[in-house]
C-alpha cells in the first residue's frame, strides 16, 4: 500500500479518487490459508498513514482472479519464499493441499512462469462448496462463519466496502463455463456465473446457508450503517492481540472506540480485549463497543 500514493497525487493535487484495495484482499486470502495475520497487519498499518485523500474499495472477491502479489519481503522474514508460498496457496484453494476445504481453480497456470493466479467465489474458497458436496453440516457451519468473518472484517477496514454479486448469497463455483466454446478458456468464468434466483429466494430461508449467510451480511451492514464509529473519517489503525491468529482493528471517532476481533483459524482462542478475556469461535469475529 505505501508504494500506490503516486496513484492518487497529493491533497492539492489529487489525481486519482479511490483505487480497488487489491493488496490487502490477497493478503486477506493468504491470511486465509496461513493462519497467520502478521502480513495482513503489516498491510493495515501502511494504510493508516496514508494521506487522507488515499481512498481505497476494499473487497474480497470481483470480476478478476486473485493474484498473489505479496509482499514478499516480510513473508521472507517468516521463512516464505515466493515460489514455494505461491504454489502452497494455489494448492490450498484448489483444495490439492491436504485438508483443505476451498475450491477454485487456477488462471494462467504455467509450470514455467509458476506464477498462476485463482479463480473462484468467496463462498467455495472459504469451504461451503465442499461441506454441502460431502454432506457435512459442521463443516458446514464453519465455512459460513468463515464467509461471514471475512465480510465483517472486511466492513471494517478503512475505505469503502464492496460486495461482489452473488457474494451476499453464498453463490457457488459455476463450473457450466467448461462446457461452453466460448467462455471454456478462461477460467475466471467460474466466479462470473449467472445471478441465480432461485437461490436468491433461499435467503427468506435462515434454514439454508443462503439464508444464513444473507441474514448475517445485512445485520453487519445495518451495525455498520447506523454506528458513528464507522463513519469514513474515523481512525483505523491494526492492534497485535499477542495471537498471530487472530487480527485486531481498532475505530476511534469523536471519542468513540470499537475493537474488531477476526480469529483466521479453525480453533477456538481465547484473547484479552478490552473486557476482559474472550473466546472467539473458529473462523469467529467479534465487534466490541467501548462505552
Amino acid at each position: 500500500p505505501s508504494k500506490v500514493i503516486p496513484y492518487f497525487g497529493t491533497e492539492d493535487k489529487p489525481e486519482c479518487d479511490m483505487l480497488y484495495n487489491v493488496t490487502t484482499m490477497a493478503s486477506i486470502w493468504h491470511t486465509m490459508a496461513t493462519r497467520d495475520v502478521r502480513l495482513l497487519r503489516h498491510q493495515l498499518q501502511q494504510i493508516e498513514h496514508l494521506p487522507s485523500n488515499c481512498i481505497f474499495q476494499n473487497y474480497l472477491r470481483c470480476h478478476d482472479d486473485i493474484g498473489w502479489g505479496l509482499d514478499y519481503g516480510i513473508l521472507s522474514q517468516h521463512g516464505m519464499s515466493e515460489a514455494a508460498h505461491k504454489k502452497y496457496l494455489n494448492d490450498w484453494f484448489t483444495g490439492k493441499y491436504y485438508g483443505s476445504p476451498s475450491r477454485g481453480e487456477l488462471y494462467n497456470d504455467s509450470e514455467w512462469l509458476r506464477d498462476a493466479r485463482l479463480c473462484g467465489t468467496t463462498a467455495s474458497l472459504c469451504g461451503v462448496e465442499s461441506a454441502l458436496y460431502e454432506n457435512n453440516e459442521e463443516a458446514l457451519q464453519r465455512a459460513i462463519d468463515a464467509d461471514v468473518m471475512l465480510h465483517a472484517c472486511m466492513l471494517t477496514l478503512r475505505g469503502i466496502p464492496v460486495f461482489y454479486s452473488g457474494d451476499e448469497l453464498g453463490m457457488l463455483n459455476d463450473y457450466g463455463y467448461h462446457d461452453d466454446p466460448g467462455r471454456w478458456a478462461d477460467s475466471r468464468n467460474i466466479h462470473r456465473g449467472k445471478m441465480d434466483w432461485e437461490k436468491a429466494e433461499e435467503r427468506k430461508d435462515l434454514s439454508t446457508p443462503t439464508g444464513k449467510i444473507f441474514h448475517e451480511l445485512r445485520e453487519l451492514v445495518m451495525i455498520r450503517r447506523f454506528n458513528e464509529v464507522f463513519h469514513s473519517d474515523a481512525h483505523v489503525y491494526p492492534i497485535d492481540m499477542g495471537d498471530n491468529r487472530v487480527l485486531g482493528i481498532a475505530r476511534e471517532y469523536k471519542g468513540k472506540r470499537m475493537l474488531g476481533l477476526f480469529n483466521f483459524s479453525p480453533d477456538e482462542v481465547w484473547i484479552n480485549d478490552w473486557t476482559g478475556w474472550n473466546m472467539l469461535k473458529p473462523y469467529g469475529f467479534r465487534w466490541i463497543l467501548e462505552r
